[in-house]
């Protein structure tokens, strides 16, 4: 699974556990140390999801914070369970 859909379960498996998962701050530098792609391949992943609504975006001074959108729980939560 090579495409931005496993970048969504990657942040995915990072907010699950949070008591609310949407407002999980998640960087992307904790999204590229447990995968195993390029950066350039990541952050399209990211602004791919992002255009499907399935993370919002924030930009920081110095770092851009991603968040799981409720689509995108239900997606990456459907994901999962046909594993």
């Amino acid at each position: 699974m090579d495409n931005h859909y496993s970048t969504l379960q990657t942040i995915y498996s990072i907010v699950k556990d949070d008591h609310d998962p949407t407002s999980f701050p998640c960087k992307p530098a904790q999204i590229i140390v447990r995968q195993f792609l390029p950066w350039d391949t990541i952050l399209e992943h990211i602004h791919l999801l992002h255009q499907e609504g399935l993370v919002r975006l924030q930009q920081h001074d110095r770092f851009t914070q991603v968040n799981i959108t409720e689509a995108g729980l239900v997606r990456a939560g459907s994901q999962s369970q046909a594993v």
